[in-house]
């Protein structure tokens, strides 16, 4: 069952996110069980008049003496025991299981004592227990499983069948709610570990661009690297064979100097690194890296990174540069490459919640006087309806054409991302907010103007603008202004915006 639920989710990763999401619930109720049952056998030993002289309230203190204990015990261990994040899961496990036991145990009980047909609590505690707690769908159904068989082998007698079906339906219901519960966490756990896997792969590559020289002729890239020597004393560099894969300069170059100076290979910046790299090595500076966008002999442009390490002779003073110079254009583009998809929301090619907050954020600390930030939130009016009525392959392509039509119309500059479902938002940094309210009014007009195949599918958005003009406000209030103002127009009716948010600070 759980294969087929949620195939790839790792065992470590459920552990830890089931821990996380049942302590709270688990210290809370073991409170509420301790204060709960104290009362109990209060109100047994002292205000009932048999006290424990019947057999009837012996048991009843049974029940609850065993259940002050267990929780006592689960709140003594959670609060000073060590224990390993497997090992809480564990915990969690055995309170979940006799607690469940126990409801069920005393329910009957409860039942057959009181000739109560027909009424009993356990569907609370069945209820919280899928819809509360996370475990894995083997432990979980076999509990419902096991509380079920219970009460309608046990009871069968005096229910009747209307009673035996309400309470299936009952359990059925916490199933389904159980199982879609679990594959929701499923799908979060995988687009973490996605996410993550991405960011650890950005981390390898720059990883590999600090390798030191030593590194790199030890490694398979030194194929497509150049080394080199420069002679200090005598200003000549040589290069190894494979400078002659990029370059038609010659592999020995004399009078360095004077070469970099009237080259036309580099940039006026990089030859001004180069000379300076020259001088570190001559002052004795161990290490150096450099970046350089260079034409090759192709007639593209290529990066390349320069390692370089002073060699000193018997008194120590520096003789040689040697280093390597390693093509890493490939790197540089999977590494923009990797940037680019954690910033970008991949269904609608447009910014992410993130990215959108981080441009904010610093572009709102850079205004200049007279400068203000403009926020727009657009959100979809009564978007469930399309995707009820005409399904969600038209519901997708509704939001493609949201976005499609907010980068078609923005104005220059602006930033435009996706916040939520059906919630977009776009930024900008101007003097004038006259031209974001027209960009509102164009995305409104368009937004009721998309067909599906020629059918009108009644789409409209609602919009909500605000801006900010000092560099003392922040962006969560900005957010705030703008999503106070679409709320406003979603009162006003929706299919309108409200730009409330633009006057006068």
């Amino acid at each position: 069952m759980e294969t087929v639920i949620c195939p790839k989710t790792a065992h470590e990763d459920f552990v830890k996110r089931s821990v996380a999401i049942n302590r709270l619930f688990y210290r809370v109720g073991a409170v509420f069980g301790v204060v709960t049952q104290l009362f109990n056998m209060f109100r047994v030993l002292v205000l009932t008049n048999t006290k424990l002289g019947t057999l009837n309230n012996r048991i009843y203190f049974g029940f609850y003496l065993s259940f002050f204990l267990v929780c006592s015990a689960y709140l003594v261990i959670d609060r000073f025991a060590k224990l390993s994040v497997e090992a809480q899961y564990r915990l969690n496990f055995v309170l979940a299981g006799v607690a469940l036991s126990w409801s069920v145990l005393f329910n009957l009980y409860d039942v057959y004592r009181a000739d109560a047909i027909g009424y009993f609590t356990v569907t609370t505690i069945v209820f919280m227990f899928t819809g509360l707690c996370m475990y894995k769908p083997a432990f979980t159904l076999t509990c419902l499983g096991l509380c079920y068989a219970a009460f309608v082998l046990s009871l069968n007698l005096m229910y009747s069948s209307g009673e035996v079906i309400n309470f299936t339906v009952t359990v059925l219901l916490c199933t389904l709610m159980y199982l879609v519960r679990f594959r929701h966490q499923c799908i979060e756990l995988e687009q973490e570990k996605r996410i993550l896997d991405v960011q650890r792969e950005l981390t390898d590559v720059r990883r590999d661009f600090r390798m030191t020289v030593e590194q790199y002729r030890q490694s398979p890239e030194r194929e497509t690297s150049i080394s080199f020597e420069w002679d200090i004393h005598g200003d000549w560099i040589r290069f190894s064979k494979e400078w002659k894969r990029y370059f038609t300069y010659p592999e020995e170059i004399t009078n360095v100097r004077e070469f970099l100076q009237s080259s036309q290979l580099l940039s006026e910046d990089h030859k001004q690194a180069l000379l300076v790299c020259m001088e570190n090595i001559k002052n004795g500076l161990p290490y150096q890296k450099h970046e350089f966008l260079l034409p090759v002999q192709t007639g593209e442009n290529r990066w390349f990174e320069m390692y370089v390490v002073t060699q000193k002779n018997d008194r120590g003073e520096p003789f040689f540069g040697i280093g390597i110079l390693s093509d890493v254009t490939e790197q540089k583009r999977r590494v923009d490459q990797l940037e680019t998809e954690i910033q970008m929301d991949l269904f609608t090619g447009l910014l992410n919640k993130t990215s959108v907050e981080h441009y904010g954020e610093r572009r709102l600390a850079e205004l200049q006087d007279g400068e203000k930030m403009l926020m727009l939130i657009l959100d979809m009016d009564d978007f469930k309806n399309i995707n009820d009525r005409f399904g969600h392959p038209v519901g997708d392509y509704v939001l493609r054409e949201i976005a499609s039509l907010m980068r078609k119309h923005a104005p220059v500059g602006a930033r435009i991302g996706r916040i939520g479902g059906d919630e977009f938002i776009a930024l900008t940094v101007s003097r004038d907010e006259t031209a974001f309210e027209g960009y509102a009014d164009t995305l409104l007009r368009e937004t009721a103007e998309i067909r599906w195949k020629g059918t009108d599918i009644s789409s409209s958005c609602s919009i909500g603008i605000a801006s900010v003009s000092s560099s003392g406000k922040t962006y969560a209030e900005l957010y705030r202004k703008a999503d106070q103002a679409l709320y406003e127009a979603k009162n006003r009716g929706k299919g309108q915006r409200n730009s409330d948010g633009l006057r006068p600070e």
